[in-house]
Parts: C-alpha cells; structure tokens; sequence
C-alpha cells in the first residue's frame, strides 16, 4: 500500500462518526483497538489479516477519541458548579479569575477575551471552577486592554451565561461551536474598567504574544494609520490577526471568493517555508540542515500566528512532510496530509465537523489529487495551465462543503484565487521582511511602497471579481445524493478514461447550475396559510408560507453588541433551506435593530420582489441602509398605511396600525410605530403586531373594530408594557406566540405577560424554550402546531371563544 496513512485516517474517522451512537465506555473501545494491533504485530507474515485488524483498530481508536472528548464536555468544573448553582445564582455579576489563552480581540466597540478560568465568586462565596470562557467585553476604553498577552492572569465582574443554539433547522449551530473551541460558558462585562490584570505571565507563550504585539506595532509603525486597508491586510497575513480588517474589506474578500488567504493558512506556512529554505540554501546550508531548521521554524511560526487551529494544521502537515522528506519516504505529501489529520484529530475529534478543517484538508487534497490532470487538459494555456488547475482543484472540492455550511458559491472564486494568491504571498514576503527593517529609512520606505501597492492590487481584484454579474449565490444546503453526484463526477474526471471525463465537466457544471435554484425542504402545505417563527433570541422573524404558493418575511431579527449576523448566519439558511431564493415580501414592522438588522443578508442575497414598510424612522442610518440596499438590488418598496386591507397570495391583509393608528398618528415611542396586520384565510386568522405597546393597543380597541383572531404573535417579546389584559380580552386567540430569549439583559418574556396568558386559558410556545414554532391554519378553522424540539398539538375548529360567550 502505497498511501497507509489515508487508510488509517479513513478508519478512525469513521470511527469518529459512529462514537455518538456508541454506548461503549471509552476504555473499552481503547483497550480492544490495542489489542487488535498489538494481534496484528503478532500475526504481520499474514499480510491481508494483520492489515485488516490494524485498520479495524484505528477504528475503535477513533470511537474511543469521540467517545472520551464527549466525556470531557460533560465533566468540566466550570459547567458543574454552573448547573449546581442554579441560573438564578447568576443574575447578579460574578467575579471571575483566569488566565488568557491568546490576546484579547478588539474590536470598535467590543473586545473579546478568551480564557481558562480557576475561580469564580458567586453571591460572597469563591468556587473552584476550570474551564474554557468567552467574555464580551463592552463600552469604551477597550484600547486598555490592548496590553494584555496570552498566560497572563485577569479577574472581572461579569454576568455569567449558558451558550444556547438557535432552535431551528440548519444555521450555524452556537454550542456546538462552543464545544469546539473548548468554551463552557459566556460571559458579559460592562466596562473594560473592570477587567484588573495580575502579574505580567513569563512563560514561553506570553513571551511569544509579546513578539507579536511588538511586530503588529512596528509594522503600524512603518505602514500608518491602523484605519486603513493596508495595515490590517498585512497584519492579518502575516500574524492572522483580522481585527483591523473593516467589515467592508471582509464583506468585498468573501464576495470575491478570495478571503480564504486571510486566514493563515497552508499558503502562508508554504511561503514561510520557501522564503527559509530560498535563504539558508543561499547562504551555504546543507539539504539536511536547512530542513532541520525548517522543522525548528515551522512550529515557531504557528506559535508567533497565535496557533489557532487552522495554522495548527497547516504547520502540522508541512512538519510531517518535512520529516518525511529528511527519511525518504514514498509519497510524502499525500502520507503527511493524511497523518497530519489523524494526528490533528487524536487531540480535538470534534475539529472533524469543524469547517476550516473540512475545507483544508478538501483543499490541500484536491491539489495533490487533481491538479496534474486538469493541468494536462490545460496545457494549451501554457504557463497559465498549472496555476490555474491548483485554483481550479482547491475550489472544485469545496464546492459542497461551502454550500452546505455557508449556503454560499462563487464561481469567481478560481479566478480571483489565480491572482490573489501569488499577491498575498508577496504581501507576505514584504511583511516579513518590514518587521526587522521597518526603522532602516530607505528600505523601510521601500517595503512600505511594496505593501500598500500589493494590497492596493489584492482589493482591487476582490473588487472587479464581487462586481461580476452573478459572482456570489446564496444556496440552498446541498442534498446527500447531489454531493454524492458531484464528487462521483469529480472521480471520474481524475480517474476516467476516453469520454467519461468530458461527460464529468457536463455533469459538474449542470449540478452546480441547478444547486441555486434548489427549493429544499418545505413546512407548508397548498391551500393552508403556515407561520414559523424562528427562533433568532431576542428578536422577531416570521416566515409566512401563503395558500397559494407565496412567501413572505416579516422582520429578520438582529443582535446589538456582537459581530455575529443573526440574519446571514440563522435566518437566511432557514429561508434558502425551506423554499429557496425566492421571497415575494419582506415585511419590515419598524425600526429597532432587534426587528431590522436581519434583513440585511437577506435583501443581498435573496431574489426578494417587494420591501414593505411603514415609513418610520427615515432617520435611522440602519433604516437607509436596508432602503439603499433595495434600491441597489433593484426591490420595489412599498409603504403599507393604517386602514388598508388587500387580498394577495389567497389571504386576506388588514394593515391595522403603521406608523401609528386613527386616534395615535404621532406616537411618541418607535415600537408604537410598528405595523399591526391581520390575515385572514376563510375562518381563521393570525395577528401580528411587531412590537406595539399599550398605548397603541388602547388606539385600537377604541375604534371599535373587530381584533378576534386564532394565533396571536405576542408583541414585543412578551415585555410587561404591551399585550395589556384588555387588549387580550379582544384578540381572544387559541393560541399565543413568544419570540424572544430569557437573559440577563433581556428578561423576557415577562412573568406578568405569561400569568395572563394562562389565567385566561391561552396555550403558547416559546422560541426560546421550543425553539421554531410553526403553525399551520387551514380555510375551515382547523390549527396545527410543531415546534422544533418535537412538540405538536392540535386544535379543532371552535376551540376559540367567540364574541358573547
């Protein structure tokens, strides 16, 4: 076997997949996976036999790794002593003392601090409590932090929290990113004045984070000012560092498919490596000595990037290859890739589901795997032919891991990688050189010039790539046969003969022209009128499936204080997923960040019809941003007026209140500004009403008009100021929505709200308690209802209480 380390990696991982279903202690699959070995040492004359015990024990070694990493989670001090002292504990700020894993993450107006906690001190008592910690830290004077380095030892008051995931289908899923990381609990911190630094730490990785703070402000030094483009490019490429990256450099990078060589990577770790071997073979070194100073420098560096996972990885494999080479072995960069993963995994499993790793390895793969062919039948382009079948490999093979974690394709990608690699490696190569020399006058003016016309030509790249028509297609997750389809076609084009590759390129290119136009799954069913509202914490987003085959979105949710996009990363997957592209209105209730920041991601990347609006708030920059965004993609904007009803999509529309109501045309809070509707399919009816509040209930029950309906969307996640007992009294529903999540910040729904509900015999779901709720209503009265955690229930036609009774 020309490759044994793939077989290997092949087997643990499958062991790795199959450890969640497995009931065997972690000791038992170990000690059976070292006896299956130490038999086939015993029996290595029977060639096939020992071969196959060897692999069925990697396999059991890799169902005892997931088994053991699973048992780890669940042990940690921390989230022991969390769940013993019960959330309500918690209410109130706790002291916490830790030490650093890396330096903090800063950013304009949120710093993030990363560490391995010892203590906390709860309501006057210290406990001991070990684990992985992410605090947010808010407010002003973040830049006091900037000082502090991996190891050191800090202490804050902080409200200390759970993660939770999304409860819907698809979307990025929190905790589980949380178990990667080894992170346990959150934290929340008011002021970077509460953060008190100990002693400076001494170890050998604070002294590296001290190398890197020192170069990111020599390179600051001899580039300029941090605001512009080319001192974050050149920090993030050389230390991968991304926080002085604008949000507009890295929104332009991912349109153009190109912001893969932010992350340190494989490419970068190649142009280290090239840039010492280039040198110490100059400068009269050995073939054997230059690659023991690499296998010295390569791990240096990793440690100098803040050995984050993905250069953790890229150094590892190039480690392994080097040492492969110093032994001569066959085939060493196909055994390293693969040994490199089997190492990787032996310390974190669940790095197997992560998505940098997935793409890496696939990438990295794809390279040495298909490259030389397609360059074969490129040949013809000369020079070209050999960069252009990498880019082409790398960015054909995670196609699908792409589309099914990030809903996203860019076809421009090759392209814009053809080029901006070779221009990022020079950035490099600038930047490694700036850092000693950026106080020589001429040559640190020199390599200053270099930098900022390197970057100048990498963004200008992104930029003609993301305006091409079509660069970058939001899709639907693909299906299990479609990646099977695609990868089989992949297969044959490395390995077929005569015809069939030709027949590959047809059939590659006819399944990703379909993958944006798939439509998914679907919750709704014809002649029935079906909301979901998802559940995206403190927020409000309703997805309306109409009897007639329209969608509709009303509000998209939003998080304030984190950099996390609720709309790209929870609401647009469940839309693409359930439906694809197409959305026929997108309803915006009002204003608040929590109800519009959302929509965002959906506007760009959707195929959206109509923006309906009240008209409200004009002077909201985030307001503009959505109208401009609409404009941009061409959207029809349509203000909706208090009074109005329409019949569309088989239901019919009564536009209660936007922008106030007959009797409140001014109303002095925005969430009274919100559009109350009403829709109707023969005998039932769902109210929405965004985030009205007393007031703007009390204008309506004064009018006199009929409120009757069966599903109720409790306004302004349950607060106490809205969903007055009168105005329930009126709606009457069978059943009552609450889109919102119980923190520290938000304590909602209120218990106020929720008494009401049950004196009054209503039934509800909670996204945050249910996660997505989805209710389907039929012409007839009759009411179905699932939540995403599994519950259903069943209403029948008069259930509700009907005026008189």
């Amino acid at each position: 076997m020309r490759s044994p380390a793939v077989a290997l990696a092949a087997v643990f991982v499958v062991g790795l997949l199959f450890s969640e279903h497995s009931a065997l202690p972690p000791v038992v699959s170990e000690l059976s996976g070292v006896v299956l070995l130490s038999t086939a040492v015993a029996l290595a004359r029977f060639r096939w036999l020992a071969s196959a015990l060897v692999l069925l024990g990697y396999a059991l070694l890799g169902l005892a790794a997931g088994e053991a990493r699973a048992l780890e989670s669940r042990e940690s001090t921390l989230l022991a002593t969390y769940h013993r002292l019960g959330e309500k504990s918690f209410e109130g700020p706790s002291r916490i003392e830790g030490r650093l894993r890396r330096e903090p993450e800063l950013g304009l107006d949120l710093a993030l601090l990363t560490l391995d906690s010892e203590t906390i001190r709860v309501r006057g008592d210290t406990y001991r409590a070990e684990g992985g910690l992410r605090a947010r830290v808010s407010g002003e004077l973040l830049d006091r932090l900037r000082d502090l380095t991996a190891s050191d030892r800090i202490s804050f008051w902080g409200r200390l929290d759970e993660p939770s995931s999304f409860g819907n289908n698809g979307g990025f899923d929190v905790r589980r990113y949380f178990e990667r990381e080894r992170l346990e609990l959150t934290a929340s911190v008011k002021s970077a004045l509460l953060v008190e630094r100990g002693p400076p730490a001494r170890s050998g990785k604070a002294w590296v984070s001290r190398m890197r703070i020192a170069a990111t402000q020599r390179l600051e030094s001899a580039l300029g000012d941090p605001s512009k483009d080319t001192l974050g490019v050149v920090v993030a490429l050389l230390t991968g560092d991304r926080e002085m990256l604008s949000p507009e450099l890295e929104e332009l990078y991912r349109a153009a498919g190109i912001f893969h060589v932010m992350a340190i990577s494989g490419a970068q770790v190649a142009i280290v490596i090239l840039v010492f071997y280039f040198v110490l073979r100059r400068l009269g070194a050995s073939e054997v000595a230059t690659l023991w100073t690499l296998l010295l420098v390569v791990p240096l560096y990793a440690a100098f990037c803040g050995s984050g996972p993905p250069v953790v990885r890229a150094a590892l494999a190039a480690s392994v290859i080097l040492g492969a080479r110093l032994l001569s072995l066959d085939r060493p960069h196909v055994n390293a890739l693969a040994l490199a993963a089997l190492l990787l995994l032996l310390w974190e499993p669940l790095w197997l589901e992560d998505p940098g790793f997935q793409l890496s390895f696939a990438a990295m793969a794809a390279i040495l795997w298909l490259s030389e062919p397609l360059a074969n039948r490129l040949r013809p382009l000369g020079l070209l032919a050999m960069p252009l079948a990498v880019s082409i490999a790398a960015q054909a093979v995670v196609v699908p891991i792409t589309a099914w974690h990030f809903h996203g394709l860019t076809w421009v990608a090759p392209l814009a990688s053809l080029v901006a690699v070779p221009l990022s490696g020079a950035i490099v190569i600038v930047g490694l050189a700036l850092v000693p020399l950026s106080g020589v006058p001429l040559l640190s003016d020199l390599l200053s010039l270099g930098a900022h016309v390197g970057v100048a030509l990498l963004t200008g790249t992104a930029r003609l790539a993301s305006e091409l028509p079509g660069a970058t297609l939001a899709v639907p997750r693909p299906s299990f046969p479609w990646m099977l389809a695609y990868y089989g076609a992949l297969a044959c084009l490395r390995h077929g003969r005569g015809r069939v590759p030709g027949w590959s390129f047809l059939v590659l290119g006819a399944l990703l022209l379909a993958l944006p136009f798939g439509k998914g799954e679907t919750v709704s069913e014809p002649g029935c009128l079906t909301l979901t509202a998802l559940d995206v914490g403190h927020g409000d987003a309703i997805v309306l499936s109409l009897p007639e085959g329209q969608r509709v979105l009303v509000d998209g949710g939003g998080l304030p204080a984190t950099s996390f996009d609720v709309g790209e990363r929870v609401v647009l997957p469940y839309l693409l997923d359930h439906g694809g592209r197409r959305l026929d209105a997108v309803v915006l209730t009002h204003a608040d960040f929590d109800h519009l920041a959302g929509l965002f991601a959906v506007v760009d990347s959707m195929d959206v019809r109509e923006v309906w609006e009240s008209g409200a708030s004009w002077e909201r920059p985030a307001y503009r941003r959505l109208r401009q965004a609409a404009r941009r993609r061409e959207v029809a904007l349509r203000r909706l007026r208090a009074g109005e009803s329409f019949r569309w999509g088989g239901v019919l529309w009564e536009i209660l209140a936007a922008s106030g109501a007959p009797g409140l045309e001014s109303p002095q809070d925005e969430n009274d500004r919100s559009i109350v509707m009403r829709l109707t399919l023969g005998e039932s009816s769902v109210l929405l009403t965004g985030d009205a509040g007393e007031e703007l209930e009390r204008a309506l029950l004064s009018r006199g008009i009929s409120l009757e309906a069966d599903v109720l969307k409790i306004a302004h996640h349950g607060s106490r100021s809205s969903t007055s007992a009168p105005f329930l009294e009126a709606v009457r529903p069978r059943f009552a929505i609450l889109s919102s999540r119980q923190n520290v910040g938000w304590p909602l729904p209120s218990p106020t709200v929720l008494d009401r509900l049950r004196v009054s015999g209503i039934d509800y779901a909670r996204t945050d308690e249910h996660g997505a709720i989805t209710v389907r209503l039929d012409a007839k009265g009759g009411m179905e209802v699932e939540t995403y955690r599994g519950e259903e229930r069943k209403g029948a036609k008069g259930q509700r209480r009907k005026g008189g009774e």
